[in-house]
Parts: structure tokens; C-alpha cells; sequence
């Protein structure tokens, strides 16, 4: 839990050797995660706001109703889906967006996208396939799954 630094109201925290750790005033805007540089996730991530990664992901993102972004340094080996996806490291897997795809100039995606519109820069790599008539049909099936393993959850028994 965050203590009040005594000499202001800048919130403290403590690391495994008690030592005090300022934490810094950050400013994110209301509606966004980020995920930083030394972070690595493996399993599913889903988000009800716009998602920035950073760091390394493995398994399943899904952001159906907002974006999600694939940082310079980051490297993702996941499926997507998201309103927009945007890549500016590394991803490898199926992207299916409700409204958009863009591979800016650092990108280096291998797979599949599935959205109706799609912005390769000059200097992104891209290997896979692009199917731009079936992102609606993609986008209610993994909708449709996300809302399946969501009541599964719920329901399962927790042991304590």
C-alpha cells in the first residue's frame, strides 16, 4: 500500500529491501494502459481501454471495442483483436480489426490480417496473408469466444 511521503504528497512505496521508492506523478490519460519495456505477459490479456505495449507478449489480446498499439521495442506473438491495431515492433500472429490495420515504418509482422482497411508504411516487413472481406465475420467470432471464456471464468469454482 502507498504511504505519504512526510515532506510532501508524493505517494512512496517500498522494494524487498524497505527502501523508500518515489513514485513518479504520471500523468495517463483516462482510457489507456501501458505496458512498459520489462514487462512479459504469456496468456490471455483483455482490456476494457486503449492498450500501449512495450514489452513482450504471448498468447491472446483482445480489446474488441478500442486500439491497440505494438511499440517500437515490443515484441508480441499473440492474436488481436482490437478496433485498431497498429504495429511498430514486432508481431506475429492474426490481427483482425473492427476498423483498421496500419504497419508503420519499424513494423516486422508475420501472419494474418483480417480488417477492412489496411496501411502498410514504406520500410515494414510483412509476411502473411490479408483478408479484407471476412474482418465482421472475425470480429463477432472472437467476440463471441471472449464472451464464452468470460462466463466460463465466472463460473468456475475458486479454490482458496
Amino acid at each position: 500500500m502507498p504511504k505519504e511521503n512526510g515532506n510532501s504528497s508524493t505517494p512512496v512505496a517500498t522494494d524487498s529491501n524497505d527502501e523508500l521508492l518515489v513514485l513518479p506523478n504520471i500523468n495517463v490519460p483516462e482510457g489507456l494502459t501501458s505496458l512498459g519495456r520489462t514487462l512479459v505477459i504469456k496468456g490471455e490479456l483483455t482490456a476494457e481501454e486503449n492498450l500501449i505495449i512495450e514489452g513482450t507478449v504471448e498468447g491472446h489480446i483482445a480489446v474488441p471495442g478500442h486500439r491497440v498499439a505494438v511499440g517500437q521495442h515490443a515484441t508480441v506473438t499473440a492474436n488481436i483483436l482490437a478496433k485498431t491495431v497498429t504495429v511498430l515492433g514486432s508481431a506475429n500472429g492474426i490481427l483482425t480489426a473492427s476498423e483498421k490495420v496500419e504497419l508503420r515504418e519499424s513494423a516486422s509482422v508475420t501472419g494474418r490480417i483480417v480488417a477492412s482497411t489496411i496501411a502498410i508504411s514504406e520500410g515494414a516487413v510483412f509476411e502473411g496473408s490479408v483478408d479484407p472481406t471476412r474482418a465482421k465475420a472475425a470480429i463477432a467470432v472472437s467476440k463471441h469466444r471472449l464472451r464464452k471464456r468470460s462466463t466460463t471464468r465466472n463460473t468456475d469454482p475458486v479454490d482458496h
